[in-house]
C-alpha cells in the first residue's frame, strides 16, 4: 500500500485538495491522508487537526495565534515521521506547510517532498525560490509562467494548471438580476469585509443578493447579515450554478476571483488588512494587481479597490459601471492561460504516482 500524507491548510487549499483527492481515490493501493477541510472530508479524507486553526491570514493578524500554531507545525510534523508515507504533498499554506516539510525533511529524508501552488516569488520575497528548491523534491505550479523562477534553483517544476478548470464553466446560461457577495473564506476577511459589502448594498439595486459562503462560515456570516435581506448559500452545486447565473458580485481577493472569472461572472474585486499588515505588505509587494486574474491577463480587467478604495461608495459605483461584457471577453482568455494539456487533477496524481513507481 502506497501512502501519500497531504496538508491543506486553508479553503483554498481544501478545493485544490479535494480535487486531486478524487482523482487518487480512483488508483487502487494508494492511501491518502493528513490535515484537510470539509471538502477533503467529504472525498473520504480523514484529518488530523481542523484546519481552521491555522487559515489564519495577515501578519499583525497572525500575531496571537503564533505559539498554538507553532505547536500544531510540530504535532503534525511528528504525525508524518511516525507514519512515514511515501510522499507528503502539501498544497498552498507557505507560512505553515514550509515550516512542516523542513522538520520532516531532517528526521526522514526517505519521505518525497512536493509542494502545489507556488509561492508568489514574481510578486514579493523572491529569494524564497532557492529556498523551497532547498527543501522540496518537486513543484507543481498553477500558472504557465512560474517554472522559470524555480527551475533556475534546480528545483524540478511542472506547469499543471488550475484545478477550477474542471469545476467551473461559462456555459452562457441565461443571466439574472442576482448579485453575489463573496467576503472571503476566512474568518477575519468575513469580519472585516462583510459589513462593508452589506453597506455597500443600500446604494444597489438587484432582485436577489446571495452570500456563496462556506459551511464553517455560515454562523458568523448570518450573525453579520441578520438584518439584510440576503440569501446565504454553502452548498458547493448551489454556488457553483449561481456563479454562472449572476450579474455580478462583489468578491475578496482571493481563489473567489478565478472561480467566478471561469464561470464567466463580471466583478468588483476588494480588499482591506489591519493598516500595520498592509503597511508591511504594499512595501514588500512588487506586481501591480492584487487580483489572480488581473495578475495573470496582466491588465486591469477587473476593478480593484483596496485598503482606502474599499468603502460601500467606492465599491458601489464600481459595480454600477463595470465592463461587463468587456471582463466576460477576457476570461474566455483567462481560461486557455490556466489550462494545461491534460486535466490538471489528472496530471498531478500522475506526478506523484510516478513518484511511488505506480502507472496511471
Amino acid at each position: 500500500m502506497k501512502k501519500i500524507y497531504m496538508i491543506a491548510g486553508e479553503p483554498s487549499g481544501d478545493f485544490l485538495g479535494a480535487k486531486i483527492m478524487q482523482k487518487l481515490s480512483q488508483i487502487e493501493n494508494v492511501k491518502v491522508f493528513g490535515v484537510g477541510g470539509d471538502l477533503m472530508k467529504y472525498a473520504g479524507f480523514d484529518s488530523l487537526i481542523n484546519i481552521e486553526q491555522i487559515s489564519v491570514g495577515g501578519i499583525a493578524e497572525i500575531v496571537p495565534h503564533i505559539f498554538a500554531i507553532k505547536r500544531l507545525i510540530e504535532y503534525v510534523a511528528e504525525n508524518i515521521v511516525e507514519t512515514k508515507p511515501d510522499i507528503l504533498l502539501t498544497i498552498d499554506s507557505p507560512g505553515f506547510c514550509f515550516r512542516v516539510a523542513k522538520i520532516v525533511r531532517r528526521k526522514d529524508p526517505s519521505i518525497k517532498l512536493v509542494h502545489f501552488v507556488a509561492p508568489s516569488v514574481w510578486a514579493w520575497r523572491p529569494k524564497r525560490a532557492k529556498k523551497l528548491a532547498e527543501l522540496y523534491d518537486h513543484l507543481l505550479t498553477l500558472f504557465d509562467f512560474e517554472p522559470p523562477y524555480f527551475t533556475k534553483y534546480g528545483l524540478k517544476t511542472t506547469f499543471v494548471g488550475h484545478p477550477a478548470i474542471d469545476e467551473f464553466e461559462q456555459n452562457n446560461v441565461p443571466k439574472q438580476d442576482l448579485l453575489l457577495v463573496l467576503p472571503g473564506s476566512r474568518k477575519q476577511e468575513v469580519k472585516t469585509l462583510l459589513p462593508i459589502f452589506l453597506e455597500t448594498l443600500k446604494y444597489l439595486s438587484f432582485e436577489r443578493i446571495v452570500i456563496p459562503t462556506l459551511p464553517n462560515l455560515t454562523n458568523l456570516v448570518s450573525s453579520i447579515a441578520r438584518e439584510d435581506n440576503v440569501e446565504i448559500v454553502s452548498n458547493e452545486m448551489q454556488k457553483k450554478e449561481l456563479f454562472q447565473r449572476a450579474k455580478c458580485a462583489i468578491v475578496a481577493s482571493g481563489t473567489a476571483t478565478l472561480q467566478l472569472a471561469l464561470s464567466g461572472c463580471p466583478m468588483a474585486c476588494c480588499y482591506k488588512l489591519s493598516p500595520l499588515t498592509y503597511h508591511i505588505v504594499k512595501s514588500l509587494i512588487k506586481t501591480k494587481y492584487i487580483s489572480l486574474v488581473n495578475i495573470i491577463l496582466d491588465r486591469c480587467v477587473i476593478p480593484e479597490l483596496i485598503q482606502n478604495e474599499c468603502t460601500p461608495e467606492k465599491i458601489a459605483d464600481a459595480v454600477n459601471t463595470l465592463g461587463a461584457q468587456k471582463q466576460t471577453d477576457s476570461f474566455i482568455k483567462l481560461r486557455e492561460r490556466l489550462y494545461s494539456d491534460i486535466s490538471p487533477s489528472q496530471k498531478i496524481a500522475n506526478v506523484l504516482l510516478d513518484y511511488m513507481g505506480s502507472n496511471t
